[in-house]
């Protein structure tokens, strides 16, 4: 019998993941309470099944949750699902900032909770960041790192989680200095996207940040951050640029526009095809 694993929330994260386990023979359910997102969830994992709450989920080997970044709401899920997987089995979740102490703050045995902040979207992107209780049961952590090698994954254990963890942490400092290359009149949106993608871009899908300075030479980089540290972006509130788009319901693809405009029918399917591609290299590169 295949293993079985129960998603709460089927949304967008849902839904990758889903897929991700899926194609991997596990037997996947998913949990959420809009029609809509159980019958997309439905129609993108291969033999799922889906219930409007936990109690027609029935049981599974371990469980999942994709649900909001809402504190209170992901306590109340957290707690729940201590009821529907084995006792010692690993709860997951795949929030991207919010700290373990809080999540599980409300469940009975907090040790078996899991962070697995997967990255959009989930059965494409092979990176992992891992996040366990300092009181974790013994093996448990390795037991899920052991797991998600099984997916193909690349899992990377996290002792110290800050907010927002690694990746997160990283993509925001990028996104806030190009931003003020906006706000200040530089350079476009448009030109910013493509200055990056085809010079730090590509680069950065072959070798991560730090093999890339050894590679240039540490001198360099010293020399450059010297003078260029004091002026780069340190403001502590958000970009007026992107406040000003959010305000007007600009809020990207899912709502037709963004720093650019979407049609409706624009998909992921040939940008997923395209991450796959780049994957590939990148490991045949890491050889």
């Amino acid at each position: 019998m295949a293993e079985r694993i129960i998603i709460v929330g089927a949304g967008t994260m849902g839904q990758s993941i889903g897929r991700l386990f899926a194609n991997h023979g596990w037997a996947v359910h998913a949990v959420d309470p809009t029609k809509a997102a159980r019958e997309m969830f439905l129609a993108t994992v291969t033999d799922a099944t889906a219930s409007a709450d936990l109690e027609g989920a029935g049981r599974a080997d371990i469980a999942l949750e994709c649900v909001p970044e809402n504190l209170a709401l992901k306590q109340k899920v957290f707690a729940a699902l201590e009821s529907v997987v084995p006792k010692g089995a690993p709860i997951l979740s795949n929030t991207s900032g919010l700290t373990l102490e809080d999540m599980s703050a409300q469940m009975v045995h907090p040790d078996r909770a899991i962070i697995t902040h997967f990255f959009n979207p989930g059965d494409v992107i092979p990176a992992v960041e891992v996040v366990a209780a300092k009181n974790a049961p013994a093996g448990l952590c390795d037991d899920v790192m052991s797991l998600l090698r099984k997916l193909e994954r690349r899992p990377v254990r996290l002792d110290h989680a800050p907010p927002g963890f690694v990746a997160n942490r990283i993509q925001h400092a990028i996104m806030r200095e190009c931003l003020h290359l906006v706000d200040e009149g530089v350079a476009s949106p448009a030109e910013i996207d493509e200055i990056v993608q085809w010079s730090v871009g590509v680069r950065m899908a072959l070798s991560g940040p730090f093999r890339q300075r050894d590679m240039n030479g540490l001198g360099t980089h010293l020399s450059i951050a010297e003078y260029l540290y004091p002026d780069l972006c340190d403001r502590h509130d958000p970009s007026p640029t992107l406040a000003g788009l959010v305000a007007q319901g600009h809020l990207g693809k899912r709502s037709g526009k963004g720093f650019y405009d979407w049609p409706t029918d624009a998909g992921n399917g040939a940008t997923d095809e395209a991450l796959q591609r780049v994957i590939a290299l990148a490991r045949d590169s890491a050889g």
